[in-house]
């Protein structure tokens, strides 16, 4: 999706305790989303949308020098994607257990199809002189159910 500017990975559910994955087991659920010897993390946002109940989004900017990281934990939410640059739009439909990687300079906006909560993680601080405003439009109205492929 957007060459390799975005990514998009479900976790595995089950697998050696090494990886990166989601067990069940009697005590609940439990996601190792990072498990990596070279990764830091100095910002973890948790956030939770109901945009058919607010008819709002969140996001509508991009950054030129964060790399944002999402990981859903539950519900489903709709990704829209913009790239500036080259007006290149996508739209990606994520569930939880789904994370994603969206690099500077891409335009982002998350919608939920129901109440949704998801947690987002950089290595580097918050900066807000790095957020930009970008309204990425599609032809859905934010509180109407949505359509994929958009």
């Amino acid at each position: 999706m957007l060459g390799s500017k975005v990514i998009i990975e479900s976790l595995p559910i089950g697998g050696p305790d090494e990886t990166e994955r989601r067990i069940y087991s009697d005590k609940g659920e439990m996601a190792q989303i990072i498990n990596r010897k070279k990764d830091s993390f100095r910002q973890i946002v948790y956030w939770d949308i109901d945009s058919p109940r607010t008819g709002v989004d969140r996001g509508h900017h991009y950054h030129r020098n964060k790399t944002d990281r999402l990981y859903v934990i539950s519900g489903e939410v709709e990704l829209l994607l913009e790239d500036p640059q080259t007006g290149e739009k996508a739209t990606a439909h994520l569930k939880t257990g789904d994370r994603v990687l969206i690099a500077p300079g891409i335009a982002h906006a998350v919608r939920s199809l129901s109440y949704a909560q998801v947690l987002e993680y950089a290595p580097d601080p918050y900066d807000p002189a790095d957020t930009y405003p970008f309204k990425i439009y599609t032809k859905i109205p934010p509180a109407s159910p949505l359509a994929k492929g958009d």
